[in-house]
């Protein structure tokens, strides 16, 4: 697709309150793909599924297999009369790559998910550590070029109180040498490039734990076992006992009353 047709297929779809990607962060996602030409790409947030739809046509352009698009829950939050991905046939009809969208379905569920993944787009939950623990979840998938892209960088700047700070943190954290900061959007867009060996990804992520939480809420005992779980098949027992002593200074309700 050239600028103009991703322009005009955006501004049939788009609404007001669907708080997708802008369409000049399209271009950059496209940009990606072009570059590093994915098998397999996992979205992790599909809401309306605008930018699921554009990353389906972008996928086919470029040899792409298929699109796996993954959310929480099937209500989406512009809307909730409608499902999430409900833009999804309108904007990819079909063609040579093949789209699943999984419902009820987190990073922490990535265990039901077959296969491994070449890139990645993370426009979920915002509230640190969501997109470290997203990005977790991701490595071990990872294969091939292992780019993994993330939304809302600036979200935080427009936040009285700074819930949607993960995304910042989670910039911050990477060296320059494997992070790109893309301009559109007035930088609101970036990629991460996980090929990194794993103790040094490990320290980063260790790190970027400690920073402090900026949840609305405590993280239910459930999903703290769930993070648990999954750092424990994947990763060693010293960033699984960190996060333990992080879970335990910091997943405290009384904390969330300012945001951080």
């Amino acid at each position: 697709m050239n600028p103009t047709e991703i322009s005009a297929l955006f501004r049939s779809a788009w609404r007001p309150g669907y708080g997708s990607v802008a369409i000049d962060e399209l271009s950059f996602l496209q940009d990606l793909i072009v570059r590093h030409r994915p098998r397999r790409f996992i979205e992790i947030g599909m809401a309306s599924g605008l930018s699921t739809g554009f990353l389906a046509r972008f996928m086919a352009e470029n040899g792409g297999e298929s699109l796996v698009s993954i959310d929480h829950d099937d209500s989406f939050f512009g809307d909730p009369t409608k499902p999430n991905g409900f833009l999804v046939p309108e904007l990819y009809p079909g063609g040579t790559t093949d789209v699943a969208l999984i419902k009820f379905c987190t990073s922490l569920d990535l265990e039901t998910v077959p296969g491994s993944f070449d890139m990645a787009f993370v426009d979920a939950n915002h509230q640190h550590p969501w997109p470290a623990i997203d990005t977790l979840a991701l490595y071990p998938r990872m294969s091939g070029p292992k780019i993994v892209v993330h939304h809302d960088l600036r979200l935080f700047s427009k936040q009285d109180v700074m819930f949607g700070i993960g995304p910042k943190y989670l910039f911050d954290q990477f060296p320059d040498t494997h992070r790109i900061r893309s301009e559109a959007n007035d930088g609101n867009i970036f990629a991460v490039d996980l090929n990194l060996d794993q103790a040094r990804f490990e320290a980063l992520m260790a790190d970027l734990l400690k920073l402090p939480w900026s949840l609305r809420g405590a993280l239910p005992s459930v999903t703290v076992e769930k993070i648990r779980t999954m750092l424990a098949t994947h990763y060693s027992a010293a960033l699984v006992e960190q996060f333990d002593r992080i879970v335990a200074k910091q997943n405290l309700n009384d904390r969330f009353r300012s945001g951080l």
